[in-house]
């Protein structure tokens, strides 16, 4: 991606943590990446989350955890822009460098939980809301503890993190490569891989169902139980995804970046990329613009 921004931190004093109360008008960041891990709790704030290829809705209480390198962007909603006073970001921000207590995680079993739930980062973790109060109340209270005290609780923070039942990776594959998908099943490797091939393309549900050797109701009962998701919602945040990387590449017109992306009419371009982001394509590149 041509903006793709590696932000580099500065870790104060030698610590390999560092965290942040904010308070903004919205979200400044553009699409970007860095090399520390991050904890992000969204307590007062709506818009979009963008997290490697997952694009959804975020709002107050947001919880996620990112891993190394996995770039990353938060996106208002409209109004945040409109230098209305009502509407604030209130968020914390927790980096800690990836070679934070790196030996333990290596050496010791008491970390195995800790150690796979870092691995899992690179997804990006999502926690529900009502089931992870107590994480998010650790999260307020490291904001106001410094030193060993700090270390301890982020300690404690992975700790809980790594036991919740109650949450979701955002991504299901790397950006580049399918060979990280944690599903074995060799049909919906099969499937996953032809649509990442081919969705800028016309795709029928037959020719789908036929790579997994069924028919169209067992193939649909089939995937939505493996993704959580239609195969046409699939196949919309797949492209979308991509129209959003082209229009912020800025070198194709909205137009063209239909046709691109793989719908063959404005409107339901239009219609599809409102529904995954929250934006007009328009309202989309418009935002982007004034936050960088």
């Amino acid at each position: 991606m041509a903006h793709i921004m590696h932000e580099k931190l500065n870790l104060s004093s030698g610590s390999p943590i560092k965290i942040k109360w904010c308070d903004y008008d919205y979200f400044k960041f553009p699409w970007h990446f860095h090399e520390e891990y991050e904890i992000v709790y969204v307590l007062k704030s709506t818009g979009t989350r963008f997290v490697g290829n997952n694009i959804e809705p975020f709002s107050d209480d947001d919880l996620v955890l990112l891993g190394s390198s996995v770039p990353h962007m938060y996106r208002n909603d409209i109004q945040y822009y409109q230098n209305d006073p009502k509407y604030r970001v209130h968020a914390i921000t927790l980096q800690f460098s990836k070679e934070f207590f790196k030996y333990s995680l290596e050496q010791y079993p008491e970390f195995s939980q800790i150690k796979n739930l870092l691995e899992d980062a690179k997804y990006g973790i999502y926690f529900e809301k009502d089931a992870n109060r107590a994480i998010r109340k650790k999260m307020v209270k490291a904001l106001h503890l410094s030193g060993l005290d700090l270390l301890l609780e982020i300690i404690k923070i992975l700790s809980l993190m790594s036991q919740s039942e109650s949450k979701r990776l955002l991504r299901d594959e790397s950006e580049d490569t399918l060979a990280l998908t944690d599903d074995k099943d060799p049909r919906i490797i099969k499937v996953k891989a032809f649509l990442h091939r081919e969705y800028t393309g016309i795709v029928s549900l037959q020719r789908v169902a036929d790579i997994a050797g069924m028919n169209e109701s067992a193939f649909c009962r089939y995937f939505l139980k493996k993704t959580s998701k239609t195969c046409f919602q699939y196949i919309n945040e797949l492209r979308i995804t991509y129209a959003c990387k082209l229009l912020l590449e800025r070198r194709l017109t909205i137009s063209q970046i239909c046709y691109e992306s793989g719908y063959n009419n404005i409107s339901n371009f239009n219609r599809q990329f409102k529904k995954i982001t929250g934006y007009s394509p328009t309202d989309y590149v418009h935002v982007f613009n004034k936050a960088v």
